[in-house]
């Protein structure tokens, strides 16, 4: 899958000081890649040094970078898109490449800012470096506390300013220095509670919202993510029901499924593998929470590694394990490289863990995910808590144009998410693509809807009827691929 007062004043402030040279950014030419894709995005890179703290703004600075996708068309609109990535902890600016089947059509009319979050990418990440070998979250909760207090002490920035507060904040002020007056925002799910914050704090200068993978205001992280990925699964076993080859060859997969949770999340077992980047042998014990359970809630996320999960849920419920471990290293390998932990742990341990209640606990929940909540606030007792809105979860109310797309199959920001969001805007269409996970902005015709969305300021629901054709892989029935 968070102002005070004298705010008057503090504009002032900050228009007055946006013509400093202590403000002033490089820009440059600049390539955007991604390292799973080959593709190349030409764009404006401009790196910005802005306050650690807004109410101190001639305190210590931070970097900020800010790419900039420009417009191709010889009169382009005056209004951008600004895009907001997840995690917490994505960048932004390598997220354009993923989002390129968007942006691409955007651009013939607007520019596309991606503002790498405060803590993210190239703007003062804060990352935590971990063992190869090591997996996602460890059973441990004393192994977790000491890798956390080891990555707080890494840090050279007090991370207290690295909450959705300080980001919003950013946002204003990247709009303000590259001269726009009213934006188009975006965000994919953790990037919806930006894409929230942004239009509550400053909806005069929103023309539009469009979030995809919905996490409502008033939703915490954490505390439902077991729930909401049960309830994906079940849809995956009626799918694989549903497919006369995925229903032949793994008759009585939601029992075997039942049969795999059984098996005590704690209990360790001997692995001697490669491992899927290097190559490297390793020699592992790895806990059923620490491997499988982390590739399965991974693999659920998108239709092509949906596709994997029958195959693997019917090796692991006969002790097979190794499928599972060897995607869990492979997610570990690139989560490492693609989220920053810290940045993450400055937002949750901020908006979303302070708010959890008692029955939070995730005790004895053998659950995928079940021992989430406890893991987070294992994380967040060597974390500090930071400086974000008092009222993060407060749901907005606004007629700005909003568009919220979910998928069918979202393991993480179920449909629910998005109805409950709709609520928010009188002038608002929810639309859910089928057979899709999380982040459908870039399935299908999918990213034609959005540019049409932001020319009419309205989803045309004649249109929106292509979803229906979305394609997905075929589920695979064993090692070689889909049935025939």
């Amino acid at each position: 899958m968070g102002f005070g007062n004298n705010i008057v004043l503090r504009l002032v402030v900050l228009w007055l000081l946006a013509g400093s040279s202590a403000w002033a950014g490089q820009t440059v030419d600049c390539g955007l890649t991604h390292p799973r894709l080959s593709r190349v995005v030409n764009a404006r890179c401009h790196d910005f040094r802005v306050p650690l703290n807004y109410e101190q703004p001639g305190g210590k600075k931070i970097d900020l970078h800010v790419a900039v996708i420009p417009a191709s068309g010889n009169a382009p609109m005056p209004d951008p898109l600004f895009f907001f990535a997840g995690g917490p902890g994505q960048s932004a600016v390598d997220s354009a490449v993923l989002m390129w089947p968007v942006f691409r059509k955007l651009i013939a009319h607007r520019d596309i800012v991606l503002i790498d979050q405060r803590g993210t990418g190239q703007s003062t990440p804060l990352t935590c470096p971990r063992d190869e070998a090591r997996l996602e979250l460890g059973a441990d909760d004393e192994q977790l506390r000491q890798e956390m207090a080891r990555c707080l002490e890494k840090q050279t920035v007090d991370v207290r300013w690295f909450t959705s507060r300080q980001a919003v904040q950013d946002v204003d002020f990247v709009r303000r220095r590259l001269g726009y007056e009213r934006i188009n925002v975006m965000g994919v799910s953790y990037g919806t509670r930006v894409a929230h914050l942004v239009l509550r704090e400053y909806p005069d200068r929103v023309r539009s919202i469009v979030i995809d993978g919905v996490m409502p205001p008033q939703v915490i992280l954490g505390p439902e993510y077991a729930d909401n990925l049960a309830a994906s699964l079940q849809k995956l076993f009626m799918y694989c029901e549903g497919d006369s080859s995925c229903a032949k060859a793994f008759a009585g997969l939601e029992q075997e499924w039942a049969r795999y949770l059984r098996q005590p999340i704690s209990d360790k077992r001997e692995f001697h593998l490669a491992h899927p980047r290097t190559g490297k042998v390793l020699d592992l014990e790895v806990s059923r929470q620490q491997g499988a359970d982390a590739a399965v809630r991974l693999l659920s996320y998108a239709s092509e590694t949906r596709a994997l999960l029958p195959l693997l849920i019917h090796q692991a419920a006969q002790g097979e394990w190794d499928g599972l471990v060897i995607q869990a290293l492979r997610f570990a390998d690139r989560l490492e490289k693609e989220i920053a932990l810290g940045m993450h742990n400055s937002v949750v341990c901020s908006e979303d863990v302070p708010y959890y209640g008692e029955a939070d606990t995730g005790d004895g929940d053998n659950r995928v995910l079940g021992r989430m909540s406890r893991q987070l606030r294992v994380i967040c007792s060597q974390w500090p808590r930071g400086e974000s809105y008092a009222d993060v979860h407060r749901p907005l109310s606004s007629d700005v144009p909003a568009l919220l797309l979910s998928g069918e199959l979202d393991p993480v920001t179920p449909i629910g998410y998005g109805e409950m969001a709709l609520k928010q805007f009188s002038h608002g269409s929810h639309l859910v693509v089928p057979g899709q996970g999380h982040n459908v902005s870039p399935r299908g015709c999918v990213p034609e809807l959005i540019e049409d969305f932001l020319d009419r300021l309205a989803l045309d629901q004649e249109k929106a009827a292509c979803v229906q054709d979305t394609p997905r892989l075929p589920f695979f029935i064993d090692n070689m691929g889909p049935g025939a």
